[in-house]
């Protein structure tokens, strides 16, 4: 996804003469951070798609709008608040699509206050026990929504448990609600060396969501156009594959021996338990990576457009979840 290309030169006159690129602290020749313009009472608003693959087949795909507030200064950063609405479930196992849709409605229009830091970065959610509480009441309409389909009822005590459970856990609820607008604003707030990658190495939670493991990362600014008022960065990731596979494989381990414990006594003998040996051995070919786009309105550093893809693969498994965000008409 290359929109337009620039010479090393090129690039670093351009990056000179916009506001948006500041000198970085490193004080590193040619580096700079990119930095939005952020004031209170901004909105963006923003057309959401999401996907998910399975080994090869859509397990769904839905859209909605979600809308980003710089609501005001705070020490150290901003607060902002992010919701999505307008919800539609696009594609869907018809066997799953009656739950999805269910659950698509516990956090349609509910506010999400978080905080930004100075560079435009998500830090995290910026209260959670408020946001505990609110989510509890989302949950509120899961059971009259599910109990009265029949094909639906069985699971609906269970599910209500197990989204209990998350909400009682700070780090899963943060990573559940903020992945979205982390992805959105993932190129703010780094140096860049204009003409080389920008490595990163850092630490992302897992996708069982409670421990974390350690990443290798890489930004570049592939260009800019001076006549379009655009810069595009592109995002590469991979992990550090023998330690997260260690960390993934007892957090695995531990969410099976939990859900056995859970499971009613008269199916509990249905299946074996998954040993600590079968753990390690879809560990062992563990394999994470993201690769993303993002396309900069170079005026004020907000995202014109992002593609995000996170592919996780085990043996032959396979899971693809992309994430786009595409910029709408609104105030920024």
């Amino acid at each position: 996804m290359t929109a337009f290309k620039t010479t090393r030169r090129e690039l670093l006159a351009l990056i000179g003469g916009l506001a948006v690129f500041r000198a970085a602290r490193s004080g590193a020749q040619d580096t700079f951070t990119l930095v939005p313009s952020l004031e209170t009472g901004q909105v963006v608003n923003y057309r959401q798609d999401l996907q998910l693959v399975r080994d090869g087949v859509i397990g769904h795909r839905s859209r909605s709008t979600v809308t980003l507030a710089i609501r005001e200064r705070v020490a150290g950063g901003w607060l902002a608040r992010w919701m999505s609405s307008g919800g539609q479930l696009l594609e869907a196992d018809p066997s799953v699509r009656p739950l999805l849709e269910v659950m698509q409605t516990m956090w349609d229009g509910v506010p999400i206050d978080l905080l930004l830091d100075d560079g435009g970065r998500v830090v995290g959610l910026a209260d959670q026990a408020a946001l505990r509480e609110l989510g509890a009441k989302c949950l509120d309409r899961l059971l009259p929504l599910l109990l009265p389909d029949p094909t639906h009822a069985p699971v609906a005590h269970p599910l209500q448990r197990a989204m209990q459970s998350l909400l009682t856990k700070d780090g899963a609820l943060a990573q559940s609600l903020l992945k979205e607008p982390a992805i959105l604003l993932g190129a703010m707030g780094h140096d860049y060396c204009v003409g080389e990658p920008l490595e990163v190495s850092t630490r992302v939670r897992s996708p069982m969501s409670s421990v974390e493991i350690p990443v290798r990362g890489r930004y570049q600014v592939r260009g800019i156009s001076s006549r379009e008022g655009r810069a595009e960065i592109g995002w590469l990731m991979v992990i550090d594959r023998a330690t997260a596979g260690l960390a993934v494989g007892a957090e695995i381990l531990n969410f099976v021996r939990d859900v056995e414990a859970t499971r009613p006594a008269t199916t509990s003998n249905l299946e074996a338990p998954m040993s600590a040996d079968a753990v390690i051995d879809i560990t062992r070919t563990l394999e994470l990576d993201d690769r993303g786009d993002f396309i900069i309105d170079t005026a004020t550093a907000w995202p014109v457009s992002v593609r995000h893809v996170r592919r996780i693969s085990t043996g032959t498994r396979t899971r693809i979840d992309t994430v786009e965000l595409t910029r709408l008409a609104g105030q920024y």
